[in-house]
């Protein structure tokens, strides 16, 4: 008997090239990111070439360009993520040890940018290879290195809160939890850490995989779990999943074929499909996650005689529901973005509102302040309708960024107004002196 599933037929729809974004530059495809980037407004594909250029295009605008660039470290732009609450807020790690925040026009770039980013953040020694953001504390980043550590940054103050040096070798990858108050990573050293970055205390170490080639950590939130994908002693690319109850033997683990390109998970909590990209493939596979005996139900697979180089999957909120899009990933080629469009079959979908397949999502909202998870708070992500009759989209610019002072500028204030008050002082005992003089004469 087949599995009953709201989403066992669905399928990939590939748009016709008036829909695709075609003549890209040519990507910068090397590290342990995803390459292409994307929110409900913009995408984003690294750039070879110098200054670390990242081109940013808007949804849009299909087509063949013009295509614009934002840059301004000296190095490659190894990792990128749009902010999760400002649709035009981009962050990004470097091959110089730096992170920045790059601000995007709303509208999107009519010209190539250059020059300072609204943030800098510097302190790696190494290369910073990977970067992430909080889910649901505004504006809290993350970063790691080449020099074995990971930061967390208050990106408001453009300040290092805490540093993590408990990894053996570099990571792979870094992921936060539902709420943020965890942060997994799989390492060079074959093994999959787990600690709250704001204390240092790691809450699981345990081993990942036993091959040498790299390893991507997800999220199962709803069942308690976490999941990997990486590969056996044979290069053979395996799936695993732990229960964070007894996270030392996998509750699943599945050999599922011989090729060597690194699968990219992604995992939708909304509906428990799990979808599987492999960097160099053709194919897109995807599968439920259930809590029981079998755990792992396949669904079935986008398959393309063109590979990816990378890609990544939309926000949910980005999503159109009249045509049952369920998911839409948006694939980098060698020369071109082509979204895919995963979709459940169902005629009634453009009229009426599938409301058994569109569960509410994340609004693009923060739940907490940078400080209030500083001090220790964690809180789920906000949510929202995805019936267009009655979510109201009150995300679309309702963040702000307000840039704090530093603390070295505070610092700087600080002497400033010691010296100030010495200054005054002396001002004040000189006229004190004179008044006394006088008196005596």
């Amino acid at each position: 008997m087949p599995f009953a599933s709201k989403y066992r037929h669905v399928y990939g729809d590939k748009p016709k090239n008036e829909g695709c974004f075609l003549d890209i530059p040519k990507p910068y495809t090397s590290g342990e990111g995803a390459y292409c980037i994307a929110n409900e407004k913009f995408w984003a594909v690294s750039k070879a070439g110098g200054g670390g250029p990242i081109c940013v295009h808007p949804h849009a605008k299909t087509g063949r360009g013009p295509y614009y660039t934002v840059s301004s470290t000296k190095g490659k732009a190894l990792d990128f993520k749009f902010h999760p609450f400002i649709p035009n807020l981009l962050g990004c790690s470097s091959e110089d040890c730096s992170a920045v925040v790059y601000e995007i026009p709303a509208e999107g770039l009519t010209e190539n940018l250059s020059g300072d980013p609204m943030v800098l953040l510097k302190g790696h020694l190494k290369k910073c290879h990977l970067m992430n953001w909080h889910p649901t504390a505004n504006n809290i980043m993350v970063t790691s290195a080449w020099d074995k550590t990971i930061k967390l940054w208050n990106v408001e103050t453009s300040s290092c809160v805490e540093t993590f040096t408990g990894m053996k070798e570099p990571t792979f990858s870094l992921e936060f939890n539902k709420d943020g108050s965890l942060l997994g990573a799989t390492t060079k050293a074959k093994n999959v850490v787990i600690f709250d970055p704001r204390s240092n205390e790691v809450a699981f170490d345990f081993p990942g995989f036993t091959g040498t080639k790299s390893s991507k950590l997800f999220w199962v939130d709803n069942f308690g779990w976490v999941g990997a994908t990486g590969f056996n002693k044979q290069a053979k690319r395996e799936l695993k999943l732990w229960d964070l109850k007894k996270p030392g033997t996998p509750i699943f683990a599945d050999v599922m074929d011989q090729q060597s390109s690194i699968l990219m998970p992604t995992y939708d909590e909304d509906t428990n499909v799990l979808y599987l990209a492999g960097k160099g493939d053709g194919s897109v596979t995807y599968q439920q996650l259930v809590n029981d005996k079998r755990m792992v139900y396949q669904l079935g697979s986008y398959r393309d005689t063109e590979p990816q180089k990378g890609g990544s999957f939309l926000p949910k909120k980005g999503l159109d529901t009249s045509r049952c899009e369920v998911m839409r990933y948006m694939k980098l080629t060698k020369n071109a973005v082509i979204p895919i469009s995963f979709m459940v079959p169902r005629k009634t979908g453009a009229e009426i509102f599938q409301a058994d397949i569109f569960p509410d999502c994340k609004a693009g909202l923060p739940s907490m302040t940078a400080d209030e998870y500083l001090k220790g708070e964690n809180k789920d992500p906000i949510t929202m309708s995805m019936d267009p009759e009655k979510r109201t989209d009150e995300s679309s610019g309702a963040v702000k960024f307000e840039k704090k002072a530093t603390y070295a500028e505070l610092a700087a204030e600080n002497d400033q107004l010691k010296k100030r008050i010495a200054d005054l002082e002396s001002q004040l005992g000189t006229v004190e002196s004179g008044e006394d003089a006088k008196e005596e004469s």
